[in-house]
This record gives C-alpha cells, sequence and structure tokens, in this order.
C-alpha cells in the first residue's frame, strides 16, 4: 500500500467514524515562523480540546501541564505567547472559578 492510499484511508475511516478535528488554516503558515514548538503544539491542544462551534475549553494550567509532562510555568510561558501573538484569550469569571480559553480567528 503507498502512503497515499494510506493517508486517504485513514481521512475517510476518521470521517465516517464521526472523529472529532481542528482544523488548521493554511494562513497559519505565517504564526508558525514567530512560536516556539510549544505553543504550536499547545495550540493544537486547545483546539483539539475546544468547542467546535465557540473555540472554548476549561483547561487548567495543571491540567495542561500534567498533560504535557511540563511545569506550570512553562505552560504559562506557552500561554502568554498565545495571548500575544493574538491566537488565544484567557479569562476568569471569578476569582475562584474556571478559566476559559477562548481560541481566536488568526
Amino acid at each position: 500500500m503507498t502512503p497515499q492510499t494510506e493517508y486517504k484511508l485513514w481521512r475517510n475511516a476518521q470521517f465516517t467514524t464521526k472523529e472529532g478535528f481542528f482544523p488548521v488554516f493554511t494562513s497559519f503558515k505565517s504564526k508558525m515562523k514567530t512560536l516556539s514548538p510549544g505553543a504550536i503544539a499547545l495550540f493544537l491542544y486547545f483546539g483539539i480540546n475546544s468547542n467546535n462551534q465557540t473555540g472554548v475549553s476549561f483547561h487548567s494550567i495543571q491540567t495542561i501541564a500534567n498533560y504535557f509532562g511540563k511545569s506550570p510555568r512553562t505552560i504559562g510561558n506557552w500561554i502568554k505567547e498565545l495571548v500575544d501573538k493574538g491566537l488565544i484569550v484567557r479569562r476568569q469569571e471569578d476569582v475562584k472559578g474556571k478559566t476559559i480559553t477562548t481560541l481566536r480567528p488568526y
């Protein structure tokens, strides 16, 4: 089986089983040049874990740090990169409430 055939079968199977997905549009290419590999991975993480209609997710820094096996400080730095580049917004509705991350158009 060729790699192209293998890819086509995999892609079709993902759609058939209604596996969720996160589109990365071609215009993201210009953002990639200015982001660290960690920030790019985190952006994909938020995309995969966000609501497809609203772009919202509720993962804490500690949850993300556990997933990546990194310190909360490292995750905070990656988040800052994404915020500074206008790719996400993070806010907390109240002092003890969940932190809301929203993907932004790029």
